[in-house]
Protein backbone atom coordinates (compact mmCIF):
# COMPACT_ATOMS: atom_id res chain seq x y z
CA UNK A 1 0.00 0.00 0.00
CA UNK A 2 1.08 3.41 -0.79
CA UNK A 3 1.95 5.89 1.64
CA UNK A 4 -0.92 8.09 0.49
CA UNK A 5 -3.26 5.87 0.82
CA UNK A 6 -2.57 4.68 4.61
CA UNK A 7 -2.41 7.92 5.44
CA UNK A 8 -5.91 8.54 3.69
CA UNK A 9 -6.98 5.76 5.76
CA UNK A 10 -5.53 6.74 8.94
CA UNK A 11 -7.21 10.02 8.84
CA UNK A 12 -10.87 8.34 7.61
CA UNK A 13 -10.50 6.13 10.70
CA UNK A 14 -9.18 8.84 13.14
CA UNK A 15 -12.48 10.81 12.16
CA UNK A 16 -14.62 7.83 12.72
CA UNK A 17 -13.64 7.64 16.16
CA UNK A 18 -14.05 10.63 17.16
CA UNK A 19 -17.58 11.50 15.72
CA UNK A 20 -18.72 8.28 17.45
CA UNK A 21 -17.37 10.12 20.75
CA UNK A 22 -18.89 13.02 20.18
CA UNK A 23 -22.35 11.78 20.03
CA UNK A 24 -25.38 12.36 22.80
CA UNK A 25 -24.25 10.94 26.13
CA UNK A 26 -27.14 11.89 28.04
CA UNK A 27 -25.00 12.79 31.09
CA UNK A 28 -25.47 15.33 33.29
CA UNK A 29 -22.06 16.75 32.62
CA UNK A 30 -23.44 17.70 29.14
CA UNK A 31 -23.25 22.13 28.69
CA UNK A 32 -26.13 23.26 28.34
CA UNK A 33 -26.97 24.46 24.16
CA UNK A 34 -29.78 27.08 23.62
CA UNK A 35 -31.45 27.62 20.65
CA UNK A 36 -28.62 29.83 18.95
CA UNK A 37 -25.89 26.50 19.05
CA UNK A 38 -24.15 28.52 21.73
CA UNK A 39 -23.83 28.59 25.18
CA UNK A 40 -27.04 30.35 25.17
CA UNK A 41 -29.32 28.98 28.21
CA UNK A 42 -32.47 26.98 26.60
CA UNK A 43 -35.20 29.73 25.16
CA UNK A 44 -38.90 29.66 27.31
CA UNK A 45 -40.98 26.43 26.36
CA UNK A 46 -44.78 27.24 25.51
CA UNK A 47 -46.05 30.29 24.54
CA UNK A 48 -44.08 33.40 25.72
CA UNK A 49 -44.97 36.00 28.02
CA UNK A 50 -43.97 39.52 27.77
CA UNK A 51 -43.98 40.05 31.83
CA UNK A 52 -41.60 36.76 32.62
CA UNK A 53 -39.45 36.75 29.33
CA UNK A 54 -39.71 40.25 27.25
CA UNK A 55 -39.41 42.37 30.23
CA UNK A 56 -36.45 40.99 31.90
CA UNK A 57 -34.70 41.31 28.62
CA UNK A 58 -35.37 44.80 27.79
CA UNK A 59 -34.78 45.64 31.53
CA UNK A 60 -31.44 43.50 31.52
CA UNK A 61 -30.42 45.13 28.02
CA UNK A 62 -31.81 48.26 27.34
CA UNK A 63 -31.74 50.20 30.45
CA UNK A 64 -29.29 52.22 31.80
CA UNK A 65 -28.10 56.04 31.55
CA UNK A 66 -30.41 57.33 29.37
CA UNK A 67 -31.74 54.07 27.12
CA UNK A 68 -34.80 52.87 26.63
CA UNK A 69 -36.20 51.58 30.31
CA UNK A 70 -37.59 54.03 32.50
CA UNK A 71 -36.63 56.68 30.20
CA UNK A 72 -38.04 57.53 26.19
CA UNK A 73 -35.35 57.86 23.70
CA UNK A 74 -35.88 58.22 20.33
CA UNK A 75 -39.59 57.57 20.86
CA UNK A 76 -38.80 54.01 22.69
CA UNK A 77 -40.11 53.44 25.89
CA UNK A 78 -39.38 49.69 26.27
CA UNK A 79 -40.40 50.12 30.55
CA UNK A 80 -43.53 48.49 30.86
CA UNK A 81 -46.30 46.56 27.88
CA UNK A 82 -47.85 50.13 27.26
CA UNK A 83 -45.30 51.79 26.68
CA UNK A 84 -43.90 49.46 24.56
CA UNK A 85 -47.06 48.97 22.25
CA UNK A 86 -47.20 52.81 22.01
CA UNK A 87 -43.38 53.39 21.18
CA UNK A 88 -42.96 55.22 17.50
CA UNK A 89 -39.38 54.92 16.67
CA UNK A 90 -38.40 58.22 15.17
CA UNK A 91 -36.48 56.75 12.57
CA UNK A 92 -38.89 54.78 11.39
CA UNK A 93 -41.63 56.47 12.14
CA UNK A 94 -43.98 53.12 12.81
CA UNK A 95 -45.14 51.63 15.54
CA UNK A 96 -41.62 49.90 16.86
CA UNK A 97 -44.20 46.48 17.40
CA UNK A 98 -45.93 44.90 14.68
CA UNK A 99 -48.15 42.14 16.81
CA UNK A 100 -48.56 39.18 14.41
CA UNK A 101 -45.28 39.75 12.63
CA UNK A 102 -42.02 40.32 13.95
CA UNK A 103 -40.26 40.58 10.69
CA UNK A 104 -42.17 44.01 10.04
CA UNK A 105 -41.24 45.27 13.56
CA UNK A 106 -38.53 47.33 13.87
CA UNK A 107 -37.29 46.41 16.86
CA UNK A 108 -36.55 43.43 15.73
CA UNK A 109 -34.62 45.45 12.86
CA UNK A 110 -32.89 47.15 15.37
CA UNK A 111 -31.51 44.24 18.06
CA UNK A 112 -30.01 42.53 13.91
CA UNK A 113 -26.63 42.85 13.00
CA UNK A 114 -27.62 45.52 10.05
CA UNK A 115 -30.45 47.53 11.29
CA UNK A 116 -31.90 50.08 8.76
CA UNK A 117 -31.29 52.65 10.37
CA UNK A 118 -28.30 54.25 12.80
CA UNK A 119 -26.54 51.16 15.19
CA UNK A 120 -27.40 47.99 16.65
CA UNK A 121 -29.01 48.01 19.53
CA UNK A 122 -28.58 48.21 22.27
CA UNK A 123 -26.48 50.81 22.31
CA UNK A 124 -22.49 50.32 23.18
CA UNK A 125 -23.25 47.15 24.78
CA UNK A 126 -22.66 43.46 23.57
CA UNK A 127 -25.47 42.18 21.27
CA UNK A 128 -28.22 40.35 22.47
CA UNK A 129 -28.07 36.37 21.85
CA UNK A 130 -29.79 35.06 19.06
CA UNK A 131 -31.88 32.84 21.49
CA UNK A 132 -33.32 36.19 22.96
CA UNK A 133 -33.85 37.97 19.92
CA UNK A 134 -35.94 34.82 18.97
CA UNK A 135 -37.73 35.41 22.30
CA UNK A 136 -38.85 38.68 21.58
CA UNK A 137 -39.58 37.78 17.90
CA UNK A 138 -41.56 34.77 19.16
CA UNK A 139 -43.66 36.77 21.37
CA UNK A 140 -44.07 38.94 18.68
CA UNK A 141 -45.48 36.88 15.99
CA UNK A 142 -47.69 35.05 18.54
CA UNK A 143 -49.40 38.47 18.49
CA UNK A 144 -47.00 40.32 21.13
CA UNK A 145 -49.70 39.87 24.33
CA UNK A 146 -49.73 41.35 27.74
CA UNK A 147 -49.29 38.04 29.44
Amino acid sequence: MSTHRILVLSLLTVLTLTSACSGDSGGSGDPVVGPGGNDDPPGPTGPIRFSQDVSQIFHASCGGSGCHVNNVKNGVNLTTYSSVMGSIGQAYGTPIVVAGNASLSPIIDKLGSNPRFGNRMPDGRSALSSSQIATISTWINEGALNN
